[in-house]
């Protein structure tokens, strides 16, 4: 299994602090996705504020805890970014600090990265549902239910042949 985030944009929330992702410059949740090698969502996590790390959303969203059996000694594994690192997940090595990385890192690296090519693909499927791709305004309670029926509509989407 495949893990990754992404930052659903819901606007500028007076209420709401800590939904400002300076990393992608929009206020947003920071939604955990798992998918399959085939880029097919699994399941995806409760939304977090945008501002956390995709470390830190990973336990908090309950997806680390739901799929801990794939991460456990003698399980299937799981495969994340380098954000993931220490967190559980099969990650690339990072370049370390005024160095290069090996011959043998980079081949290692690029073997990881086109795996985790797929729930990047997963996750764009999943972010051109409308409601996802031009931002969430409506109530923001409601933001979670919303998030789970886009993901079932999308489960259904690609596990359904010819309903496209």
């Amino acid at each position: 299994m495949l893990v990754d985030g992404f930052v659903a944009p819901v606007g500028e929330r007076e209420d709401y602090h800590g939904l400002f992702s300076g990393k992608k410059h929009v206020c947003g949740q920071n939604v955990q996705v798992i998918a399959d090698l085939d880029g097919r969502i699994a399941d995806v996590g409760e939304p977090v504020n945008g501002a956390r790390h995709d470390a830190a959303a990973f336990f908090i969203s309950g997806i680390a805890e739901r799929w801990a059996d794939h991460m456990a000694t003698g399980g299937p594994g799981m495969i994340g970014d380098c954000g993931y690192q220490g967190t559980g997940p099969i990650t690339p090595h990072k370049k370390p600090p005024g160095g290069e990385l090996t011959a043998k890192q980079k081949a290692y690296n690029y073997s990881v990265n086109r795996l985790r090519a797929a729930v990047e693909r997963a996750i764009s499927h999943l972010k051109n549902w409308k409601i996802l791709k031009t931002g969430y305004h409506r109530i923001m309670t409601d933001f979670p239910d919303t998030l789970r029926t886009v993901t079932a509509l999308e489960i259904f989407r690609t596990a359904t042949p010819g309903f496209e």
